[in-house]
């Protein structure tokens, strides 16, 4: 099962200037093992101000109106 890591990261030399990142990890690890999986997508000078880890359901992802895929 896949979940989707979402980050609000910020500059360590400039707080005020954050970015939001998005990343699919492997949902057992995001929710056992969270701080390890956030500090791994964290890049250097960085620093974590908001963290959240969703499950990704592929049939949530796809725009309103679309039929799923048959094969």
């Amino acid at each position: 099962m896949q979940a989707t890591l979402t980050l609000v990261l910020c500059l360590v030399s400039a707080p005020d200037q954050c970015e939001v990142h998005e990343k699919r990890v492997d949902a057992l690890a995001c929710v056992y093992a969270g701080a390890n999986v956030i500090a791994a997508a964290t890049p250097a000078g960085y620093r974590v101000r908001y963290a959240r880890c969703v499950p990704y359901h592929p049939a949530a992802a796809r725009p309103k109106g679309l039929a799923p895929s048959t094969g």
